[in-house]
């Protein structure tokens, strides 16, 4: 049997390499921030939930699974989760850190795994090593935290030939919407396509002067006010609000944000009032409330989406 574990964290990834995070301090990683309707983090989860017999997703110091809840902060949660599994009888774990999106043909790696004789098989792609390994159960020790013992033993390389996004600068982010909106990837819009290549979720209000081109996304809750343009591959995370005559062109707005009257906004990305242009490598802080900031919602509907452990669908997925 093959079990998963998702390790999702705000932590230095594997190799002590430096997250890529939102814009604007103390914010979540990429992974953590809703694009096309939800975190690729919970994307990874769903994807191996699917794939696997048994998955468990351990979030910043706190454990889900189908079989096992384990709570206290001071233990090594992926660790204890591999150590269930194990007692559980499952032969195999895939381990997946969540910095990176990726997409794994779990039946391939897990044949080739069989077959090199290894304790440890990582997942490669032609350009770099990803955090995805497959190990036997039985060769991971209880007293080594998970990661230290995957990176310290010898491990057999597999090519991965699936989609890997490394989302770690703002540039991968952009890429992964557009790769998205092109059908490159399984990362697919939520909500409904109303018309090709346009996807808007439930509790969008879109006037009826406002203009959307395809390809385009917008989420849940979002409102699109009159006269305002939505094109170019642009996604409108949850909850946020375009105002009266602005443009967004080749943007994402994430979620909880507003966006004041009259602006022209292209190549960039807005987090609440966090602006950062791509074209120009700008990252500005917006101190007028009345042209950029947080959109703070009340009501039943209202979830923040920008940190891994607030994420309903993150924690839910493995349930």
């Amino acid at each position: 049997m093959l079990a998963a574990v998702i390790i999702c964290d705000t932590s230095e990834p594997a190799e002590h390499q430096q997250p890529g995070s939102v814009a604007g301090p103390h914010r979540a990683p990429w992974a953590a921030a809703e694009v096309l309707g939800q975190a690729p983090v919970a994307r990874v989860a769903e994807n191996l939930k699917r794939a696997c017999d048994s998955a468990a997703v351990v979030v910043n110091g706190a454990s889900r699974a189908s079989a096992v809840m384990t709570e206290s902060a001071t233990v090594d949660h992926a660790g204890r989760s591999l150590a269930n599994y194990r007692r559980q009888g499952f032969n195999f774990v895939l381990v997946v850190r969540c910095g990176a999106y990726v997409e794994i043909d779990v039946g391939e790696m897990l044949s080739f795994h069989q077959h090199q004789g290894c304790e440890v098989t990582r997942a490669f792609t032609d350009e770099e090593p990803l955090d995805v390994w497959l190990a036997d159960t039985s060769a991971m020790q209880d007293q080594t935290p998970l990661l230290s013992a995957l990176l310290s033993t010898r491990t057999a390389m597999f090519r991965s030939r699936e989609y890997a996004n490394p989302l770690q600068s703002p540039h991968d982010f952009r890429r992964l919407v557009l790769d998205g909106f092109q059908g490159r990837c399984g990362f697919r819009p939520q909500g409904a396509e109303i018309k090709p290549g346009i996807w808007v979720c439930e509790g969008a209000k879109i006037e009826h002067s406002a203009r959307v081109v395809p390809p385009a996304f917008i989420g849940r809750n979002v409102q699109i006010s009159d006269e305002c343009l939505i094109t170019r591959g642009s996604n409108i995370e949850s909850n946020s609000h375009v105002d009266f005559g602005t443009v967004v062109e080749d943007s994402s707005i994430l979620s909880n944000t507003y966006v004041g009257i009259g602006l022209d906004l292209s190549h960039s990305i807005v987090d609440g009032r966090n602006l950062l242009n791509l074209q120009h490598t700008v990252n500005l802080e917006i101190t007028d409330p009345v042209v950029m900031r947080e959109n703070v919602l009340t009501g039943r509907d209202y979830r923040i989406r920008t940190s891994i452990e607030n994420d309903r669908n993150v924690l839910s997925s493995a349930e």
